[in-house]
């Protein structure tokens, strides 16, 4: 479980971009980065694929993820629902861009304050530590809880 159910408040998303198929599986509540991106408007455009940088450095952060990527889900028994709680690599993917989420997504280790800033990390990750050419994603409202989810406001 990466995103609360009280995840917060989503002023602006995204559904423009598509989910990689070398990434078999991604828990929800993470940054998804720039893959390839298509040219122009490119709406309904397959180019545009987002996936969790294994490195942050120079990745571009498209908005946060809010449905699991599972690859349980049968493209032949199951109907394709964008409203589920699960998608399947290589379908479409809701990114928050801007708004509030509580989140676990956070690197052990990492403990932030109240009002640090939020940059993109490894892994899909969110943390208070910027990573060699990382870039900022918003910035953290509270600490950790006991179970490791904080609020984070994302503006991007």
């Amino acid at each position: 479980m990466a995103l609360r159910p009280d995840r917060g408040y989503d002023e602006f998303t995204d559904i423009s971009n598509y989910w990689t198929t070398s990434q078999t599986s991604a828990e929800k509540g993470g940054v998804a980065t720039v893959v390839t991106q298509g040219s122009g408007v490119a709406l309904e455009d397959t180019a545009n694929v987002v996936s969790y940088a294994a490195n942050p450095s120079g990745a571009i952060p498209k908005g946060v993820l809010l449905r699991t990527v599972s690859p349980a889900l049968s493209a032949t028994r199951d109907f394709i629902n964008f409203d589920a709680q699960e998608v399947r690599p290589g379908d479409k993917v809701t990114l928050v861009r801007k708004g509030w989420l509580v989140t676990d997504m956070i690197p052990s280790g990492i403990s932030p304050a109240v009002g640090d800033a939020a940059y993109v990390a490894a892994s899909g990750n969110i943390s208070s530590t910027q990573a060699s050419g990382a870039l900022q994603v918003g910035r953290f409202e509270t600490t950790k809880d006991a179970d490791g989810f904080a609020r984070v406001f994302i503006d991007i």
